[in-house]
């Protein structure tokens, strides 16, 4: 009698995913205690975890919102209305930048020499400052807008003021865009499977929905006393957000236009040329389509990047939903739930955004790139994007609108500008008051630091500073000679802060203020992120499938989520998993590391796969370790592809840094907010502001400006 077998795994099998196994045990056993202990917390503070506060009512009001929102309504259609408040934010602001963006690319690319250096003049400052310091500028500029008896009316019933926007509305649209987009689906549809006929047959239904459907009305704004009535009336913040993020994705948008337009084969201009088609045609027929083939990815990264960072309105005052999620984890306490409810949010709209983009490239891609031999437009110097000379009527008007604007700015900037007094002689000048900047510069170098931590403080600034343009100055000093240095100036920099060796007393970080906070806070968030993203990228590569899924959905949650909700979570969630004592400036300095290291682990991944793998095998067969062969042959060769992209992501994280102060850390922002808070300065918060622009402006100058020299290294290598 034959004997039975079951059908049991072999044991190479369980071998094989043995490591998946435990990899994944591992994960959830530790995510399982991270919360029991935050519930233990939560339960020890007498608060009851779980969303049921959901259906609780919120008990605040969401002043502005196309939803009608009540504080009796329930917390859900609170965060409903916020969400509302941050896709009307994106329906607005998006069409805007891209506009924006590509009249600033064309200008870039014009053969007049004023309109290509006015584009680059207007888009160097505006990409090389942080968001939340335009957002800021923004804000105080339509403050100092006319009250509402002199509102300015660039058109017939527009009305702008310090009090907002007032514009027609339009009532009852939504059934009426509904049979538009039905009509257009159906027909489409219709044409495909039954032709012409049918697509007239489904274009005649929507002319018979759209005459039975209920005529629309439109509302027009109209002063009554002091106020306004009717129409559509966005608020101040509503439209200080719309415009920062739209200046601020448009100058992104105008480099991805020009690189773009820059990479269509000349081939393909010069057959269209030809063909008899005029240098507009050619431009609208054979560049557009190409061009919008190269820029539809990193303009589907700019779109999901202004969606985050419409987060920033937190800040303003505006409710959109993470300030609405966040007025509500203030409210219950239930930090876990509140944050994981935004990242749920974020992250499916960044799967719906980028999805429906991916559809449209893979859509516009599906016939293969065609000619991409050969010489490029960017190469031939004597083309522009209209294809034509300018004359020298637009070249005089542009001139002539240029030398007005310089002169007016430098009539309000220098000539007319108070640099120093009190707040009386600003009030009586009509330039710039930067003596509200000369006065405040104790508190924006040292915050509220005291008296007697200033000179220690400056001293390690001044060693920080040093260590940096050390390592930005691209001189011929010997490697060892440099690691001296930097030796030397970190330890002057420690010594300034401990205490030790001269007897002083020690500077914990509580004390932290200004411009050490920022300095220190990018340097350690740069420095702790680069192994960490190594470690990530070498994870994500690996043969282990569980430990490449983990490191991927790490990267991909941390990507896809914004930089104000990272903080967020640090500052209500790390507390409890540390068990409190965890200051401001450390929760920070996490949140940031961690996001810094996910971007940049993409870039190192990236370069690692531009690595042939024959350089590895050849390393092992000469009897390398592992690790040996990665750091003597891997890591020179990603360092050098990696260090333009990798600089690029330093940059953002420099201007990252301006994020902490939503949390409470005292940097520079947080200090320029300090001294436009007073009563004396408040009215000159622009001149603030401008000023701390600066200094992020100079250090991503500078930073760019290595990347660039870096990047025409590699390539001649």
């Amino acid at each position: 009698m034959a004997a039975t077998t079951l059908p049991f795994p072999s044991t190479g099998r369980w071998r094989r995913w043995l490591p998946a196994l435990a990899w994944t045990l591992a994960l959830g056993g530790l995510a399982a205690i991270l919360l029991w202990h935050i519930e233990s917390v939560q339960t020890a503070r007498g608060i009851q975890g779980g969303f049921g506060f959901l259906f609780q009512p919120a008990g605040f009001r969401i002043s502005e919102s196309l939803l009608d929102i009540t504080p009796e309504d329930p917390y859900w259609m609170s965060i409903a209305a916020g969400l509302v408040n941050t896709l009307t934010v994106a329906a607005v602001a998006i069409p805007l930048a891209t506009v924006l963006g590509l009249g600033l690319g064309l200008l870039c690319l014009s053969r007049n020499p004023w309109s290509a250096r006015c584009a680059a003049a207007i888009i160097a400052p505006l990409r090389n400052t942080p968001v939340l310091l335009q957002l800021f500028v923004w804000y105080g500029l339509l403050l100092r807008l006319p009250d509402l008896r002199q509102a300015w009316s660039p058109l017939p019933h527009l009305l702008l003021s310090n009090r907002g926007l007032a514009l027609p509305a339009v009532h009852g649209w939504l059934p009426y865009a509904a049979a538009a987009a039905a009509a257009l689906a159906l027909g489409g549809f219709a044409r495909r499977r039954w032709g012409n006929p049918a697509l007239y047959a489904a274009l005649a239904g929507a002319l018979l929905a759209w005459i039975l459907l209920p005529p629309m009305r439109i509302d027009l704004p109209v002063r009554r006393g002091l106020g306004l009535q009717g129409g559509w009336q966005p608020s101040i913040e509503f439209a200080a957000l719309t415009i920062g993020l739209v200046v601020f994705h448009a100058a992104y948008i105008a480099d991805i236009a020009r690189a773009a337009v820059r990479a269509v084969p000349l081939g393909l201009v010069e057959a269209g040329q030809a063909l008899g088609l005029k240098p507009r045609s050619v431009l609208r027929l054979v560049i557009a389509p190409y061009a919008a083939r190269v820029a539809l990815p990193p303009y589907a990264n700019q779109c999901l990047a202004l969606v985050k960072n419409s987060t920033l309105a937190i800040a303003i005052g505006y409710q959109e939903l993470m300030a609405v999620i966040n007025t509500a984890i203030t409210q219950t306490g239930l930090a876990l739930e509140g944050i994981a409810l935004a990242v749920m949010v974020y992250l499916g709209l960044a799967l719906a955004l980028g999805g429906g983009l991916s559809a449209w490239n893979a859509r516009n891609t599906r016939h293969g790139p065609g000619d991409t031999h050969g010489a490029r437009l960017g190469e031939r110097p004597s083309w522009n994007a209209a294809g034509e000379r300018s004359g020298w009527l637009p070249s005089a008007a542009l001139a002539a609108v240029l030398g007005l604007i310089l002169w007016r700015l430098l009539e309000w900037a220098l000539l007319g500008a108070v640099w120093r007094g009190d707040p009386a002689a600003c009030a009586a000048a009509a330039g710039a008051c930067w003596a509200a900047v000369g006065e405040n510069l104790p508190l924006l170098f040292f915050g509220t630091m005291a008296q007697v931590d200033r000179a220690p403080a400056l001293a390690a600034c001044a060693a920080l500073l040093a260590g940096v343009a050390l390592a930005l100055t691209p001189s011929r000093i010997r490697p060892t000679t440099r690691a001296a240095l930097f030796a030397v100036l970190l330890g002057a920099a420690i010594s300034a802060l401990s205490g030790w060796p001269w007897g002083g007393a020690a500077i914990g970080p509580q004390r932290w203020g200004g411009l050490l906070v920022t300095l220190i806070l990018a340097i350690s968030a740069l420095l702790a992120a680069v192994p960490l993203a190594f470690a990530l990228a070498l994870l994500r590569r690996s043969h282990n499938r569980s430990a490449s899924l983990a490191a991927a959905g790490l990267i991909e949650a941390v990507r896809g989520v914004p930089l104000v909700t990272q903080l967020l979570f640090a500052s209500f969630v790390l507390p409890m998993l540390l068990g409190g004592g965890v200051s401001k400036f450390a929760m920070a300095l996490a949140a940031l590391t961690l996001h810094t290291a996910c971007l940049l682990a993409e870039v190192l991944r990236g370069a690692l796969q531009a690595i042939p793998p024959g350089q590895m095998m050849a390393a092992r067969a000469l009897g390398m370790p592992a690790a040996m062969a990665y750091g003597s042959v891997i890591w020179p060769q990603a360092r050098r592809i990696a260090a333009p992209a990798a600089l690029g992501v330093f940059v953002g994280a420099v201007k990252d840094t301006s994020l902490v102060s939503i949390i409470g850390v005292f940097d520079v922002l947080g200090a320029a907010k300090a001294v436009v808070a007073g009563t004396d300065w408040r009215p000159y918060h622009v001149e603030v502001y401008l000023a701390v622009a600066a200094l992020y402006f100079a250090a991503s100058v500078a930073l760019s400006r290595v990347a660039r020299a870096m990047e025409g290294k590699s390539g001649r290598a």
